[in-house]
Order: structure tokens, then C-alpha cells, then sequence
């Protein structure tokens, strides 16, 4: 079994996207013998050689401000008065000062990790911990593994690799350190540098250095955020949460345990559903309505074959940012499900997105029906617009699914025409699906 070197960088509270990519890397069953990391990074290693998941993870979903910061009340009382009697300038000068030649308390951090860390256990560990700070007197780079950390001092260093500037000077035995980030915030050399050729690298936007990989060798497998963490101390619990399931997804997508280029998919798992449709989308439908719609969508005759559909449906997706390498169906199924709005960072299988995917009609549908009856909306969605507008809301894909369903067998084409040209290409491929879906529906198997 490949054994990796794991390197989680430092970003304050973003740190909680790699308690995610841990989760996913222990039910994946992939080994990481040695853990190095910087800033929160490093507070994060020390939970993993430490390998309590579910402490590291109930810590997490907890964390207040008031777990990290001492906000206390004379402090707090004092910028309250001064806001409501200076001038906000006066006012920021003052913080700021007091900020940096104080900085925060951060001693409920210090109390909660020593609740939360055993020094005794991870030197115990066959995990492998090490950490990156700063020297503040010299500005010069601290590369430390646990048995080079004096008994005793492993919190110590914890909070020197995580020292903030809006933090207290962290000082050990009469030095300071600053945040590792200042020397290298993603600490990839010093992982190689103890003698791992496959490494994982937890990367996200923060601030901190980035040093140039020096062994161009390695085998480097890199874990980003795919989309926005929040700000750096950020203490919302629902951001939190978020993103310790966007870690979890993320990881399982690198290593291609869940496909998918928006969405996360389980193609292991309960796909009846799923292969059927995948057999069933392109055929020439019996329902003369529908087969119609369909050609009217894709501007082809009715009475195409289905090589000749699945070619027009490839040619719109092509024109869309989609990769042509992922499975059509898989393809329709992410962009109906932007559309509508279907929840994304979600663990799926084929068989729980599709209803999903109808439930998200469905709930969109039944919301939004009065508004969509009104007769300004029906008059606007078929008039002719410029040729470049295209609407791209939610509530407009439902408007234009709804009508475009709906439209009677013997209205005038211009009319029809008139409401197509609105469409996007994902949303002409959006609504094909859910054609195709409902028809596969009404079809006995």
C-alpha cells in the first residue's frame, strides 16, 4: 500500500476543510505515516498523529470565537464607549494599537487544546508530526519533527507555528515566534525533506508565503477548496460545517472516489435508475408531443434517429464549460441539477440525485406556479427579445420549463421560437433531460 506524506497549510478558521479531507482519506484507507503543517495546519497535524477523529471533529463543530479569543469585557466596553463618542478614525487608531503592541489573548485556544491534545499520545504515535514557525528576532524559518520538540513544549510550538499577527507574541524560553506562514504556509520541501516522495498537499487562499517545490520528482497530489472558505477567522458555525463536508468531498473527488465535475457522485452504489436513463436518453420518443419539443429543442427534425440526437445533445455540450471526457448523461445530470438549484456538496448516488432532481422541480415548480401564470410573464417569456438575452436565474429556468412544457401542440412556431432563442445551452439541455425523465417514467420497463 502507498504510504503519503500529508501537508495541511495554515488560513485560520479554513483549517476546517482539512478535518473534511482527513475523513474522507480514513474511509478511503489511505495511509499517511508522517503529518506536517503550519499555522492552524499544524494545530491540525497534531490532531491527526494524535488520531481521534471524532474529538478533532467535535472540536470543529463546535469552535466559537470565545473558544480562541479572550474578548473580554473591559476591552470590550472600552471600543463600545469610544465608538459612541470619537471618531471612527480616533477609533480605529486606537484598536489598531492596541491590537499590535498587544494583540489578542488567544488563552481559551491554548486551554481548549490542551483538552483536546495529548503530547504523551502523538509522541507515541506511528504517526509522524512535524511543524513550521518563525524566529521573530531573525526572521528565519523553525522546521521542527516531534522528537526535535523539548518534552513538555509541544503546545508551546503548536501555538508558535499558529502565532497571528493580531495574536499575543508567542514566546518560548525568552524568544518569539511568529506564524510559519511568514516562512511557508503549504511546507511541501520539509515533508520531502523527510524523505516522502508522494505527498498530499492541502492547499486553500491565505494569506502566508508559498515556497518554490524544490524536488521536482515527487509525486505531488494536490487537494483545493472548489469553492469560496470563508474569511480567515471566520466563526460561523454553518461555515464551519461547510466546510469541513466541502474537505470531505474534495478529497474523495482528487482521488476519484466521487465523479463529477460540479457535483459529487457515488458511481459505485444503487445506479438502476441511472443506467436505465443512460440507456433511454436519445431514443426517439413515442409520446408525439414530447418528440416534438425535443426536436424543437435541439433543431432537428422530429423523426431523428437516435445517433442523430445524442450528436445534437454532444454539439450543445460542447458549447457549454463542460468536459466532453465525462459520461453524457452524467453531464446533463450536473447541468439540469445547476438549474435547479440541487443541493451541491452532497455525497450522491445516481439513485438518490435523480429524485432529488425532481424533487428540486417539483418544490420550484409548486413555489413559483402564480407567478409564472400571470399573464405579464407568459407575454414576456414569448415575445422576441435581442438575440443575446438570456436570462440565467433559477426562476427563470423554471419560468421557461414550465411554459415550454406546457405550450400547446398548435402554437405558432415564431411564437415557440420566440421563447427557445431565450434558452441557454444548459438550459435547453436541462429541460431535455427532465423531458427524457418524464418520459422514461410513463415507459414500462
Amino acid at each position: 500500500m502507498k504510504k503519503y506524506g500529508l501537508v495541511l497549510s495554515g488560513g485560520g478558521t479554513k483549517g476546517a476543510f482539512e478535518i473534511g479531507v482527513w475523513q474522507a482519506l480514513r474511509e478511503m484507507k489511505i495511509h499517511t505515516p508522517c503529518v506536517i503543517g503550519t499555522s492552524v495546519g499544524a494545530l491540525n497535524a497534531a490532531v491527526i498523529a494524535q488520531n481521534d477523529f471524532d474529538k478533532a471533529l467535535d472540536f470543529w463543530s463546535n469552535l466559537t470565537i470565545n473558544q480562541v479569543l479572550n474578548l473580554n469585557t473591559h476591552m470590550t466596553n472600552k471600543y463600545v464607549e469610544q465608538w459612541s463618542k470619537t471618531s471612527f478614525d480616533f477609533f480605529r487608531l486606537s484598536f489598531l494599537n492596541d491590537l499590535f503592541h498587544g494583540g489578542f489573548d488567544i488563552t481559551p485556544l491554548r486551554e481548549n487544546l490542551q483538552n483536546l491534545i495529548s503530547e504523551d499520545t502523538i509522541r507515541k504515535s506511528s504517526i509522524r508530526l512535524g511543524l513550521v514557525t518563525v524566529r521573530l528576532n531573525t526572521l528565519s524559518p523553525i522546521k521542527l519533527m516531534i522528537e526535535d520538540i523539548p518534552e513538555g513544549q509541544l503546545l508551546d510550538y503548536l501555538l508558535a507555528s499558529a502565532a497571528f499577527p493580531v495574536f499575543q507574541k508567542q514566546e518560548i524560553d525568552g524568544t518569539t515566534y511568529l506564524d510559519g506562514g511568514f516562512y511557508d504556509n503549504v511546507p511541501i520541501n520539509f515533508m520531502a525533506e523527510n524523505g516522502y516522495n508522494d505527498i498530499i498537499s492541502v492547499e486553500f487562499p491565505a494569506l502566508g508565503v508559498k515556497q518554490k517545490i524544490r524536488n521536482k520528482d515527487i509525486n505531488l497530489k494536490v487537494i483545493n477548496n472548489s469553492e469560496y472558505l470563508g474569511m480567515t477567522l471566520e466563526f460561523d458555525q454553518k461555515t464551519i460545517l461547510n466546510n469541513i463536508t466541502m474537505g470531505h468531498l474534495d478529497c474523495l473527488k482528487t482521488f476519484k472516489a466521487a465523479k463529477g465535475k460540479f457535483y459529487y457522485f457515488d458511481m459505485s452504489r444503487q445506479r438502476k435508475l441511472y443506467d436505465r436513463l443512460d440507456r433511454f436518453i436519445g431514443t426517439p420518443l413515442q409520446d408525439e408531443i414530447s418528440r416534438e419539443k425535443v426536436a424543437h429543442l435541439l433543431s432537428i427534425p422530429a423523426d431523428s434517429d437516435k445517433p442523430s440526437i445524442l450528436a445534437a445533445i454532444n454539439a450543445i455540450i460542447r458549447s457549454t464549460n463542460y468536459p466532453e471526457d465525462e459520461p453524457l448523461l452524467m453531464t446533463l445530470l450536473e447541468i439540469a441539477g445547476k438549474s435547479l438549484g440541487v443541493k451541491r456538496l452532497e455525497y450522491y448516488t445516481m439513485d438518490q440525485y435523480l429524485p432529488a432532481l425532481l424533487n428540486a422541480l417539483n418544490a420550484l415548480t409548486k413555489a413559483n406556479l402564480s407567478l409564472i401564470k400571470k399573464e405579464s410573464t407568459i407575454k414576456d417569456a414569448f415575445k422576441d427579445c435581442p438575440i443575446d438575452y438570456k436570462p440565467t436565474t433559477i426562476l427563470d429556468f423554471i419560468t421557461f420549463y414550465v411554459l415550454f412544457v406546457g405550450a400547446r401542440q398548435d402554437m405558432p412556431l415564431f411564437r415557440l421560437n420566440a421563447l427557445i432563442k431565450k434558452f441557454t445551452p444548459e438550459f435547453v439541455l436541462s429541460i431535455l433531460l427532465l423531458i427524457y425523465i418524464h418520459q422514461m417514467i410513463k415507459t414500462p420497463t
